[in-house]
């Protein structure tokens, strides 16, 4: 913010780059090779260390050629901007670790700190600040390196913006939808509700016990054992010597049958529940 209020900022957006900027430029670079090295030595830590790296090697690459050629300071002082949105993710990640309640009040204001910060910090100003440098100065004014490296920034910054902003406000919603439901299902019942989930239940229950059942009748074959005998052959179907229970080889036959029980009417009455 304080190099925003500057008026070389924009009296000076894309050449000669004053050393004020370039002293903050520096530390900014310092904190990026420091924080590369530190995702490198603990890549078993973080699953999505290689994004990581990408992420603080394209940072620390654009900063270096910025002091390299003393050129694209305005580049230089938008990203000085996205550090503010990455305090108050890391505000919402300690919030987190320590258990707050994600339905109190308190989480879901720092849910919307965290979607209107970024909003602000990573959408809507470097916008107004690329329209008013870019309405005065061309970017062609560059040397060839700082002028890829211009471009560059535009289109990978986007995108990882862009996927900030979705992440924030898929944050925001789902804190919203669950104090919803909280306050939803915490709220006492109507006596009307009530009266009416109980006709329900009952009515459900007497569906319930006016269904009628089928008694069925209980079969027992002419074999004492209960057991099938050994698969045959349907040639030999015929003879005395094979049990009442036959079994091929693809089909099975049903056994004589010599009692039935519960061998009695169906019956259209109700039977009782236990």
């Amino acid at each position: 913010m304080y190099c925003a209020s500057l008026k070389d900022t924009f009296a000076k957006p894309l050449r000669n780059t004053p050393t004020t900027f370039l002293v903050i430029f520096s530390v900014y670079l310092g904190n990026y090779v420091y924080k590369f090295f530190q995702d490198f030595l603990l890549r078993e830590e973080h699953p999505l260390y290689k994004i990581n790296l990408l992420h603080h090697f394209v940072t620390a690459t654009a900063y270096g050629v910025l002091l390299l050629y003393r050129q694209n300071s305005i580049s230089g002082v938008i990203g000085l901007l996205f550090e503010g949105s990455v305090l108050v993710f890391d505000f919402n990640s300690l919030l987190r670790l320590l258990g707050v309640n994600k339905n109190s009040w308190f989480f879901l204001c720092a849910s919307t700190l965290r979607f209107a910060v970024t909003i602000l910090l990573r959408a809507v100003c470097p916008t107004v600040f690329l329209v008013i440098a870019l309405s005065s100065h061309s970017p062609l004014s560059l040397e060839y390196v700082p002028l890829g490296f211009f471009f560059m920034n535009i289109v990978f910054f986007s995108m990882i913006n862009g996927w900030h902003v979705k992440i924030s406000f898929e944050s925001l919603k789902k804190r919203l939808l669950a104090r919803r439901l909280s306050y939803y299902y915490s709220r006492p019942r109507a006596n009307s509700d009530s009266n009416l989930n109980s006709m329900e239940l009952n009515n459900i229950s007497t569906v319930a016990q006016t269904l009628t059942h089928t008694a069925l009748p209980v079969i027992i074959p002419t074999d004492a054992n209960f057991r099938l005998s050994s698969p045959v052959s349907n040639v030999n179907m015929n003879s005395d010597e094979v049990s009442n229970i036959a079994v091929s080889r693809h089909e099975r036959t049903l056994p004589q049958i010599s009692i039935i029980i519960n061998d009695t009417p169906v019956s259209d009455e109700p039977i009782d529940q236990v």
